[in-house]
């Protein structure tokens, strides 16, 4: 019979040891993470408790990791020990030595790669392995080979290898293992603690609905990037909506609406506030609306009249923005972003991530899903690939929990890139054997220009995008057909609209762009109402402020002061034109600190003929005839500086704080006249 009188002493100091390795490591790395730019990230929409906040979620996060790769890396010794007892002491010094000798790799790999990227002036790590061809990329390839061979030759030496293997003896005393495996657990018990205490301090019970019940219904369906310019109902070329075309063949279709910034949450805070992103101070991808205006928004006034709400955002960033204002809708369910072993990881770690209104959950996830996805060699954007159908079947479900008198808005993923349309649909514009050249190859990261030389490579990708716009007209006009047999679209006003657009042309690739251009901001919509059995076009100019009044009109109640769009009602219930041209503004604030005064972006502002658009940086403007506005570097100024000039009398008296009356360009065109 084996001796086990030194096996269970021996296999916890390894366990300890072992752990307290990994919570060192991981701990270190994710503080490296965190000073190379990400915390201060968060500084721009996140206030400093909060910024702290997140930075103790993250060392928490890395030190449980820890706790269980330690753990399961002594779980596996165990057998190992056990087999061999005469040799047990010897076997636990060499296996401590050979993890310390790991973490010291692992640590002064990334501490390398850190600095580089530092000198390179780069605050992304991604940065440098998107564009494969720069000069940062190849000195991280150059110097992670000397280091293997400083590392491999180090190793060789007793002297500097016995430096190496001692470098982390003062983590692993008994003492120390033990006190870095209690501040862990004390650390995830306090962060629990604190969220449920924040979670409390929401009011999370929704008011009793008023009586008598309103009788008209609201659906509103947004698409996420989807762009009227790819919309065979707006013209183009390709047959890719029909079944949209069929529906606003009995609706009223606005041709001239914009969207007010070029990426998903700052154009969701406009269509739900009426206000533009510098009004809503909803600058960023994770913005969210301040406790000032938690009840600024039509849902909240639609809900206090008696409205039954409900919401299914398929797009992370727009679901956790929303969530925000919970109390405002009656039925609004998390969608699984990600199923698999992360949907378990992340109701697993709930307690440390409630709905508290304090940080950033959709940071939480993002980060958490990302790491996931790199670990398991996994595409990381898999939290963006929600199928179209499945958003459709939550919101029908989502209907037969609302009753009569309900708003319901359902924002659809599709066909946001990545680019998956149905197998149906595959190879319908693009075939399927021509191959697409990486994205990466033509833009830099986050740089969404590619030069003119380099169409041919991006026209590929457009197809691929029609084919999937493609596949979520086909489940728009499955569900629509579903709900016409069921009869729930009686009384009800569908809206169809989306939340930015997508750009292939004049030299900007997709959407989340400065330049304002054309294909990015103009997105659909259309308007059938009650009854209605004719098609109405309208041309008036308007933008996405223009929603929030125009349900809370058809509802029959009064816009507030604080939201200034203006209600696209009169267009919708009349039969004749109204002349009118309007007007639409577009915003990208995106790089400026929400506590801070807008400092940099662009402004535009948009006619029936020309957009005119403002650098707040530098307060330069730019002209752009409509049919020309999908060229980000397009200027015209010179040949029309009296339209140049009204149209930033425009933009500067809708936002004086931002745009200056006249800019020095502009000033020396209409002094030469």
């Amino acid at each position: 019979m084996r001796s086990v009188h030194d096996f269970r002493p021996l296999i916890l100091a390894l366990w300890f040891r072992l752990m307290a390795l990994a919570v060192v490591s991981l701990v270190f790395y994710e503080a490296l993470c965190l000073t190379r730019g990400k915390a201060q990230g968060w500084s721009f929409y996140l206030r400093a408790t909060e910024v702290a906040y997140e930075v103790l979620v993250r060392m928490v996060a890395a030190s449980l990791a820890g706790l269980l790769i330690g753990t399961m890396a002594a779980a596996a010794m165990v057998p190992v020990l056990w087999y061999f007892q005469l040799r047990r002491e010897q076997l636990v010094d060499r296996v401590t030595k050979a993890a310390v000798v790991c973490a010291g790799f692992v640590i002064s790999r990334y501490m390398l790669i850190t600095l580089i990227q530092w000198s390179a002036g780069r605050s992304s790590e991604a940065a440098i392995w998107w564009s494969g061809k720069s000069s940062s990329y190849m000195l991280v390839r150059i110097s992670l080979a000397a280091f293997y061979v400083a590392f491999a030759a180090a190793m060789c030496f007793p002297h500097s290898r016995r430096v190496i293997v001692t470098s982390l003896d003062p983590a692993l005393t008994p003492s120390m293992t033990r006190r870095t495996a209690l501040v862990t657990i004390a650390g995830a018990a306090g962060l629990a603690v604190t969220e449920y205490a924040f979670s409390k301090r929401l009011s999370l019970v929704n008011a009793a609905l008023v009586s008598p019940r309103p009788k008209s219904n609201f659906l509103l369906i947004s698409f996420d990037a989807l762009s009227a310019e790819d919309m065979s109902l707006y013209g183009y070329p390709l047959s890719t909506t029909p079944n949209i075309d069929a529906f606003a063949r009995k609706a009223t279709v606005f041709t001239n609406f914009f969207s007010a910034s070029t990426f998903t949450t700052p154009a969701i805070a406009t269509i739900l506030t009426g206000l533009y992103p510098s009004e809503s101070r909803v600058y960023h991808l994770q913005g969210r609306v301040g406790s000032e205006n938690l009840e600024r928004n039509f849902v909240h006034l639609l809900r206090a009249a008696g409205y039954g709400t409900g919401a299914f955002m398929s797009n992370p960033y727009a679901h956790f923005f929303v969530k925000d204002l919970q109390n405002d809708f009656d039925v609004l369910p998390e969608p699984t972003f990600q199923d698999g072993g992360f949907a378990h990881l992340w109701k697993a770690t709930v307690p440390l991530h409630r709905g508290s209104g304090f940080g950033s959950r959709i940071e939480e996830y993002m980060d958490l899903a990302k790491t996931w996805n790199y670990l398991n060699h996994t595409p990381v954007d898999l939290p963006l690939r929600y199928p179209p159908e499945m958003s459709f079947r939550q919101a029908s479900q989502i209907l037969t929990e609302l009753p009569t008198g309900f708003f319901l808005w359902v924002h659809v993923m599709a066909p946001h890139s990545p680019y998956l349309p149905a197998p149906a649909d595959q190879g319908r514009f693009l075939p399927n054997t021509e191959p697409l050249t990486p994205a990466e190859k033509f833009w830099h990261y986050w740089i969404r220009h590619y030069e003119p030389n380099q169409q041919h490579l991006v026209d590929p990708w457009r197809l691929r995008y029609d084919e999937f716009v493609a596949t979520a007209d086909r489940t728009f006009g499955e569900f629509i057909l579903a709900l016409e047999n069921s009869g729930r679209l009686q009384d009800t006003t569908v809206m169809l609209t989306a939340d930015h657009g997508e750009s292939f042309e004049g030299g900007v690739f997709q959407h989340n762009s400065a330049d304002l251009t054309r294909p990015v901001i103009h997105v659909p919509l259309i308007i059938r109402t009650p009854g209605q059995k004719e098609n109405h076009t309208v041309t008036v100019t308007a933008d996405q402020t223009s929603i929030a009044p125009t349900i809370l009109e058809l509802a029959g109640l009064v816009k507030p002061s604080w939201m200034r769009g203006r209600s696209l009602v009169p267009w919708v219930k009349s039969d004749s034109p109204i002349k009118d041209e309007g007007l639409a503004f577009t915003q990208y604030v995106a790089k400026n600190s929400v506590f801070k005064p807008l400092r940099q972006g662009t402004f535009g502002v948009i006619d029936g003929e020309y957009e005119y658009i403002v650098h707040l940086a530098t307060q330069e403007g730019e002209l752009r005839p409509l049919n020309e506005a999908h060229i980000w570097h397009l200027d015209r100024t010179a040949d029309n500086p009296g339209r140049a000039e009204a149209l930033r009398t425009v933009l500067h008296e809708r936002f004086p704080d931002v745009v200056q009356l006249k800019a020095p360009a502009l000033q020396s065109f209409t002094q030469a006249r």
